[in-house]
């Protein structure tokens, strides 16, 4: 029976995508929308291949086939046994080799219409920094600029709301704040590759006809890296210029972190970098204020001394027209509830 394999399948509407890789590899890296259903788990595949390489390729296939067929059972009597006749997955594993096909045939054997990726898991990887440059130069950009506690992330998140306007949060997909104290706890960052997956599955359902509203954030949001194309065209779009006073912006980062402030490492984190960058007396003052919990005057210290300057020498460099410059009284909610829907006011037909 041949099996049925396709390169081209984001063109195929599928029920589901199954990824049939272990555990680890999943973590590591998935095509967003699949499910993990595993021939063989993580010990499992260490273990047939020591055997291929110490003992014997034949009994390591021998003792791999019982171990997938094991698994490919579990699976049918749990996760896939309420699937229909007419069930239509996509497969695949590494290179579209021998784990995918073992499922596939399987499957076939039952009655569903099964579909191999050709290539597996390789194919769709090697072909998506190449996407999503090309997706980066197709669509265009709003950027909310805005110095370090003008509340941007918010913004975003009530434009988001309301549906009206396209948004693309960086900070969501990556589960950090963007800062060194930005570590949400316990919400650890997705690896690279995924974040990538992720934010190549954003992109490519957005509708190129309109704006995007994206935050304007450096090459790294915690530890990992923004694609090349994408920072380019953050530093060359056209933008909002979000300010406020320090006042209203030391209140805000009060308590937009006020469950951050439990957490001691991000601080130690940030000190550690801030007393290479600016010295010993102007950290050693945070320091006390910490210990004195001053959550106002240390947001204020950390604003006039560290995020403003370094906004400053970051974003002179940029070459963003400037669309409009919204000046908040407040920070409130309120206040960006009024600020998003004067916003989508203005570009909900832009373009």
């Amino acid at each position: 029976m041949s099996l049925k394999s396709i390169k081209q399948w984001e063109k195929v509407i599928f029920d589901d995508i199954i990824d049939v890789r272990t555990p680890l590899e999943y973590f590591d890296d998935h095509i967003p929308s699949s499910i993990n259903l595993p021939v063989l788990d993580n010990d499992e595949r260490i273990l047939i291949g020591k055997i291929y390489k110490q003992e014997s390729p034949f009994k390591a296939r021998k003792l791999g086939a019982a171990l997938v067929s094991c698994n490919i059972s579990k699976h049918l009597k749990q996760v896939l046994l309420d699937k229909p006749g007419n069930w239509k997955p996509l497969i695949y594993c590494w290179r579209g080799g021998q784990r995918s096909k073992s499922v596939a045939t399987v499957f076939s054997e039952i009655g569903w219409q099964t579909t191999i990726l050709k290539g597996g898991y390789k194919t769709y990887r090697s072909k998506l920094i190449s996407k999503l440059n090309s997706l980066s130069k197709s669509l265009t950009f709003i950027v909310l600029k805005g110095k370090t506690g003008t509340a941007k992330t918010n913004l975003l998140d009530k434009l988001e709301k309301g549906r009206k306007l396209q948004v693309l949060n960086l900070e969501r997909l990556a589960n950090h704040k963007g800062s060194l104290l930005g570590d949400i706890p316990n919400l650890p960052q997705p690896t690279q590759k995924y974040f990538e997956s992720l934010l190549y599955f954003k992109l490519k359902n957005m509708n190129k006809k309109k704006y995007i509203f994206i935050e304007g954030e450096s090459s790294k949001i915690g530890k990992l890296f923004l694609p090349k194309e994408l920072i380019r065209k953050i530093t060359m779009s056209s933008c909002i210029e979000i300010s406020s006073s320090i006042e209203q912006r030391a209140s805000f980062l009060r308590k937009d972190y006020k469950e951050y402030i439990k957490q001691h490492e991000p601080f130690n984190k940030l000190f550690a970098h801030a007393n290479k960058k600016l010295g010993y007396k102007i950290v050693n003052k945070w320091k006390i204020l910490y210990k004195k919990k001053d959550w106002i005057a240390l947001a204020t210290s950390l604003i006039n001394d560290y995020y403003d300057p370094r906004y400053q020498f970051k974003h002179t460099k940029n070459k963003n027209k400037i669309l409009k410059a919204i000046n908040l009284k407040n920070l409130s909610e309120n206040t960006l509830k009024i600020c998003s829907r004067e916003l989508e006011k203005q570009f909900v037909d832009f373009l």
